[in-house]
């Protein structure tokens, strides 16, 4: 029978993990990246954008006295199967494993549904679905041999609740939840976790888009998000980091399949 015990430390709780992060370029994915760092773990920055997955890099050596060789970029499309065998093959190369992904790689499309193109569903479900599915296939080889891992996904509260003109998009997360229970299912009898992580609103850049494309100023949709919840203010990127960084962590081993929402209670109400 699995025994546990009290944990010593809350500090340094990724001790030489190796994270890989998709999106990492982002808000989010960039306040992820900061906090593994800061935890102990070898990070792994992937982004489409490699200035931007650069440039996270850059802030975390300098901000973090973080030494060189325990982070790394890489330009990554998660369309891109090929691609994604090459950089987990470069990632395992130099640091022998992978135990952590984080799937964060997200893009939205906003319009109603017969104006929504063929080519725009197609991008939205490769990045926010297929994509996903890529990583996690060829990085749970190494989970399986070292039977352990943990997988966390990047869902919202879009995949939860219907919201207007955002079809694409909400499918897309909600197949990202059935994905997670999927995989903490087959993955289960290796000691391999998969969970999903649904973010509310959080001041991030895709945010102030989506304000521009309903013709609101940033304010407009925060109010409108924060009277819907029962916190009355909308999320900051740390605050999701942080549950990321404890999902990964060996301080929840018995945390499997679920979703866990970070929405200032908007799905509450």
């Amino acid at each position: 029978m699995a025994t546990s015990k009290a944990n010593e430390s809350w500090s340094q709780i990724l001790l030489d993990k190796v994270v890989f992060i998709t999106g990492a370029g982002g808000g989010i994915g960039s306040a992820i990246s900061h906090t593994c760092a800061l935890q102990g773990a070898k990070v792994v920055v992937s982004d489409v954008d490699k200035a931007a997955a650069d440039k996270v890099v850059a802030d975390i050596i300098a901000t973090r006295n973080q030494e060189s060789d325990r982070i790394m970029s890489i330009e990554l499309d998660t369309v891109d199967e090929q691609a994604i065998e090459q950089a987990v093959a470069l990632v395992a190369e130099k640091w022998g494993t992978i135990h952590v992904l984080v799937n964060a790689a997200a893009n939205f499309t906003v319009g109603s549904i017969e104006d929504i193109s063929a080519d725009a569903w197609s991008h939205v479900f490769n990045v926010n679905v297929r994509g996903y599915a890529l990583m996690i296939k060829h990085i749970v080889p190494l989970l399986k041999k070292q039977r352990s891992g943990s997988i966390i996904q990047f869902g919202s509260i879009s995949g939860v609740v219907a919201q207007p003109n955002f079809v694409p998009y909400n499918t897309t997360k909600g197949a990202v939840l059935q994905l997670t229970r999927n995989l903490a299912l087959d993955l289960g009898s290796y000691n391999i976790r998969c969970n999903s992580v649904s973010p509310g609103c959080i001041e991030t850049a895709p945010i102030y888009r989506l304000a521009e494309s309903l013709n609101l100023s940033i304010e407009e949709l925060a109010q409108t998000h924060a009277e819907k919840q029962c916190l009355k203010r909308i999320g900051t990127p740390q605050e999701i980091a942080n549950l990321v960084v404890f999902l990964a962590s060996d301080l929840c081993p018995f945390i499997t399949g679920a979703n866990l929402l970070a929405d200032g209670g908007y799905t509450a109400i």
